[in-house]
């Protein structure tokens, strides 16, 4: 009697479920895809990914999203990462569940290796919040929150500078903040610099006010222009009492401020590891103040010299034996080698140099303008950015002049034409006034 042989079909190949869920942890979707269940993977695959995309898009380019990013930056970390992370643990749990597999002798395996898989998942979202949360605090220290209050004599609807649509020129008032152990108080703004970006020519301009020039504080009277904070007496009042002070000085409008404790500056040179300073002349103070409201003798020689951070400090507010213009001119040098110094270290550094220095700094520039603010900034040259510092007529050797020193009983003062500080500040900013560059 012939008997046939009776062909037996191929067993299908045992899927772990465990090793499903490992690979949907690595990969959303991919534990799917290897239990053969294409559409679904591909289609969990695409939902975060998509999902990312779209908020990512409306977070850096549409304006209003950013602004609320930014300003509530904690409650987003919390939705954004909660919400991958529950999302990530559902797609897990699928590929764990999925039926059909022959056998169940590895069970006991499977749901060891899944319970090791969350366990790793929730650390590394655990991981990516604390990181995130560290960056959404300096993001809520930095960006002044809005409808904030501001000083006497000011109506609502006159608490911050007018708005900047990305195509006009932008002026930004730096304020470099001094606040002293012994007098609190005091807060006085030694450096006032304000920075006018051009984002159409791709130019820059610095100009510096030296701190004794003799300004109408609106509600206040006139006084040297470094006293504004002291004014104020509040540090939520007095960036904007600055503001709206040195935008009727100089005729021009102001679009923002940023307020930058000198712990920062000297932070933010430590973290870059230094700035080359060219020395032009010797430095020399015998009674350049220090913490403890003493003083102490500092000394920088020509040259060229790498300066950590407390040495730039020095170098850039010694003024005992020089003047404010000297001084004014060094500070902006020390400006100019930090931003040097951080472009030799790329934009890889600048999360460790946030957190280092992101509580120390204090803008109310609006965070839905950011992304064209930096594409701007980093499209201009070093070669593009002029500096100059309001100088005083008494220097025969000044090729332009704007202020007259007066020193009498009541102190010292720097008396400024106004005329003329209003013409050369049009004429820097365009680019047509004497100038420098480093």
């Amino acid at each position: 009697m012939y008997r046939s042989e009776v062909r037996r079909l191929p067993r299908p190949a045992r899927r772990s479920s465990g090793f499903a869920a490992l690979l949907s942890a690595i990969v959303p979707g991919l534990g799917q895809m290897y239990r053969s269940r294409w559409r679904r993977g591909l289609l969990m695959l695409a939902i975060p990914f998509v999902g990312f995309v779209l908020f990512a898009a409306a977070a850096l380019f549409v304006g209003p999203v950013a602004s609320a990013v930014v300003r509530h930056a904690a409650l987003f970390v919390i939705l954004l990462v909660g919400g991958l992370y529950a999302f990530h643990v559902v797609i897990v749990a699928d590929a764990f569940a999925i039926h059909g597999e022959a056998g169940e002798r590895r069970r006991v395996l499977d749901v060891a290796l899944l319970l090791a898989v969350l366990l790793g998942l929730s650390l590394g979202y655990f991981s990516v919040y604390r990181h995130s949360q560290v960056w959404a605090d300096v993001l809520s220290a930095v960006f002044e929150p809005a409808g904030r209050t501001v000083g006497a004599g000011t109506s609502p609807s006159d608490t911050s500078g007018p708005g900047w649509s990305g195509h006009e020129r932008l002026n930004v008032l730096v304020l470099g903040l001094d606040t002293r152990q012994n007098d609190p108080q005091s807060w006085n703004t030694d450096t006032m610099i304000v920075l006018s970006i051009d984002p159409v020519a791709r130019t820059a301009a610095m100009l510096s006010i030296p701190r004794d020039t003799l300004v109408e504080i609106p509600g206040y009277g006139q006084d040297k222009i470094n006293s504004t904070f002291a004014h104020a007496g509040d540090l939520a009042k007095g960036p904007d009492l600055a503001r709206r002070t040195v935008s009727a000085f100089l005729g021009v409008p102001i679009q923002a401020y940023a307020v930058v404790d000198f712990n920062a500056f000297q932070k933010t040179i430590d973290a870059v590891g230094g700035v080359l300073i060219d020395v032009r002349v010797p430095v020399r103070d015998e009674a350049y103040p220090d913490w403890a409201a003493g003083v102490q003798r500092i000394a920088f020689d020509a040259g060229p010299q790498v300066m950590d951070g407390a040495s730039a400090l020095r170098f850039a507010r010694s003024r005992h034996e020089s003047n404010d213009f000297s001084r004014a001119q060094r500070q902006q040098q020390v400006i100019f080698a930090l931003r040097q110094r951080i472009e030799q270290k790329g934009l890889f550094q600048l999360p460790s140099i946030m957190e280092r220095v992101g509580p120390l700094v204090r803008t109310d520039f609006d965070p839905g303008n950011v992304l064209p603010l930096a594409r701007t900034v980093l499209g201009i040259n070093t070669k593009e950015i002029r500096s100059a510092v309001l100088l005083p007529c008494d220097d025969p050797s000044a090729s332009h002049c704007e202020l007259t020193e007066q020193n009498g009983p009541s102190g010292y003062y720097l008396i400024p034409d106004l005329a003329k500080v209003r013409a050369f500040t049009e004429q820097l900013f365009a680019g047509t006034a004497p100038g420098s560059t480093d």
